[in-house]
């Protein structure tokens, strides 16, 4: 077997084991330390890789010496030996600190394989902590090359703006403010024409010799002291002008470093109180004509930093959606709406470029506004983002106008069609009529006038159902019998259910007490639930018999009517659509009106309507109403 050179120390332990140990690791060509205590393995360990420690682990204190070798800098390899009967709970307690464990008495072969996989496993972390040493210089070393780039790049820029102050840099003489560069020896290089003017040519002149007070000294002028402590400062002073009028200024002098990172040269800028405060004022009135214009845009808008932070906002939309500076701007997008990561914000923020989409935000009285976005990106001189501004346009009433003349499309089309269809079914009764009498046969005028009367019902319901769409009528309340009401639903669709050898169970004896509804309006809802419900089982082949219950249940304030059918069901697709008006399982039989308006009407009442059904199984409506209709629902 390969030997791996590592040096092997032993904590603990009998004379049995020790030799037992030392041959085998004499055999690999390991060296071998037997140090009775942590203390002196530790002391071994300092500083150094490449160790492996066995400990005994059958020693009472054998928990607390893998520990203290685990903190040891040097990371050793941890080996546990113990007798087979104490085995389980060593490894139990020392699982997560050992590397490996190996049972006494010994086994030659055992051992210098635990030993082999030892000295390997320290070889692999040794190799892993050059690795890692190896990489951190590296990026040490990067990291100093490239501060000296920088320093570089910011001496060359240094020595270049100094190389010509007279005539290179027309900036400089455009500033509107006092600039001088003096040299280390407070000697004055080269000023701006403001200086020059009102100041006089001072070149050659020593720094303090412009200023009055105690900063016209050699000690306390602003261009010593930062020479002195090598930092940018500002303090106030007094500076004598050419015409002899002494000025209160504010002067702010930086360093500029060589090289050899030595102060080469002193940057000083100073202005007069007035003209600051001239500036100031001037400022003041400028931020207040961009505010009034700002606040004058007839849209919404609002200035984002990099993080989406809202830092501005107009006038407008801090009416409609609140002061919300600081906040994060996704917490107006509501979800359902574009999801921040396809908002034209975050592609802005992504490419730096103007983009547009529509955005759904929620208002500070809760209200959904569908927004047509513009983003444009507010850029520094060298194209680096740092804000973006966006415009919003409310095209809601737009979308919804949208929304009202595909619903109305639909909805002619959907009637349309159910009129063809009862008339087509009128022209046939009609015939049915005709021929019974030019026949003088009874049956088939019976049957004509049945089918006639069908039709006829099948169209009041349809006209009844589109003015009820159409137009959002007021409850008409009354105080109602809760049983003799359940009676007069019952019986007024008992005939149709028997009549389709469908079974009908009605359930009133909880009914009692009064309750205030529209009878109209409630007595409509539930007839479409039942009528629903016979056209489920009858759509229902696979069943031999079916059932309807109606089963009515009055609590203390609220009232429930429970409608159940054994019929073909619904799954959950429909389930979800099945308020939705124009929406019908019924194909070419239905209008898509009959549940979205039971729903409105139950709800309008202040009520609830809930569906339990399955495919196959049947459905059960839970219709439960208060005994007083809030006022909100009035």
């Amino acid at each position: 077997m390969k030997a791996l050179p590592a040096k092997i120390c032993l904590v603990g332990g009998d004379d049995g084991l020790r030799d037992e140990i030392c041959a085998a690791s004499l055999a690999m060509g390991c060296t071998v330390i037997t140090d009775e205590t942590p203390e002196a393995v530790l002391h071994h360990l300092k500083g150094t890789f490449g160790t492996v420690v066995i400990v005994d682990g059958d020693e009472s204190h054998a928990a607390e010496t893998v520990c203290a070798l685990k903190t040891a800098t040097a990371k050793p390899t941890i080996l546990v030996a113990a007798a087979t009967a104490n085995m389980r709970q060593v490894m139990h307690e020392l699982e997560d600190l050992a590397d490996d464990f190996i049972l006494k008495p010994l086994n030659t072969l055992a051992l210098e394989i635990a030993l082999y996989r030892a000295c390997k496993l320290d070889r692999v972390a040794r190799i892993e902590v050059e690795a890692q040493t190896a990489a951190a210089q590296r990026v040490e070393t990067e990291q100093l090359l490239t501060a000296r780039q920088v320093v570089d790049k910011m001496s060359l820029f240094i020595s270049r703006l100094t190389d010509d102050l007279q005539g290179g840099i027309s900036y400089f003489n455009e500033m509107p403010n006092f600039v001088a560069i003096h040299d280390r020896n407070c000697m004055i290089l080269t000023v701006n024409p403001v200086y020059l003017n009102l100041i006089g040519n001072k070149i050659g002149k020593h720094s303090w010799e412009i200023y009055g007070g105690e900063q016209g000294s050699r000690d306390d002028c602003p261009v010593a002291k930062t020479i002195e402590s090598g930092r940018v400062m500002s303090m106030h002073a007094v500076v004598k002008y050419r015409s002899g009028a002494r000025v209160p200024v504010i002067v702010y002098t930086a360093p500029i470093y060589d090289n050899d990172g030595e102060v080469e040269l002193i940057l000083e800028v100073f202005a007069g109180t007035k003209e600051i405060e001239q500036l100031s004022s001037e400022i003041k009135s400028t931020q207040q004509r961009y505010r009034q214009l700002f606040d004058a845009v007839p849209c919404y808008v609002a200035v984002l930093d990099r993080r989406l932070f809202i830092t501005a906002l107009n006038r407008r939309f801090r009416k409609d959606f609140g002061a919300r500076s600081g906040q994060n701007f996704h917490d107006l997008v509501i979800a359902g709406g574009k999801t921040a990561a396809a908002s034209p914000i975050d592609r802005t923020l992504d490419d730096a470029k103007p983009h547009q989409s529509e955005m759904v935000l929620t208002s500070r009285k809760g209200k959904q506004h569908i927004m047509l976005a513009w983003t444009s990106p507010i850029t520094t001189a060298a194209g680096k983002l740092i804000q973006i501004l966006v415009i919003f346009m409310d095209v809601t009433e737009l979308r919804t106008l949208q929304d009202n003349l595909s619903t109305l499309g639909m909805m002619i089309g959907t009637v349309s069609h159910s009129l063809k269809g009862s008339l087509t079914g009128l022209d046939g009764a009609l015939y049915l009529i005709e021929s019974g009498f030019y026949r003088d046969s009874p049956g088939k005028i019976e049957e004509g006038l049945d089918v006639a009367k069908l039709m006829v019902q099948r169209i009041r319901k349809l006209v009844v159902d589109i003015l009820y769409y159409a137009k959002d009528r007021q409850l008409s309340l009354e105080s109602t019998d809760v049983l003799q009401f359940a009676q007069e639903v019952a019986a007024q669709v008992d005939q149709r259910i028997r009549g389709a050898d469908i079974a009908f169970a009605c359930d009133t004896g909880n009914a009692h007490g009064a309750f205030e509804i529209d009878r109209t309006l409630v007595r409509s809802a539930l007839v479409n639930i039942l009528e629903n419900a016979v056209e489920a089982c009858l759509a229902d082949t696979l069943k031999e018999s079916h059932s309807i219950s109606l089963r009515v249940d009055s609590g203390r304030n609220n009232v429930l009517f429970e409608i159940g059918d054994t019929g073909v069901g619904m799954d959950q697709e429909q389930t979800k659509q099945m308020f939705t008006p124009f929406y019908s399982t019924k194909g070419e039989r239905g209008t898509g009106l009959g549940l979205f308006i039971t729903n409105k009407v139950i709800r309008k009442h202040g009520g609830t309507l809930t569906v339990n059904t399955n495919p196959g199984v049947g459905a059960e409506f839970r219709i439960q109403l208060p005994r007083h209709v809030p006022g909100v629902a009035r």
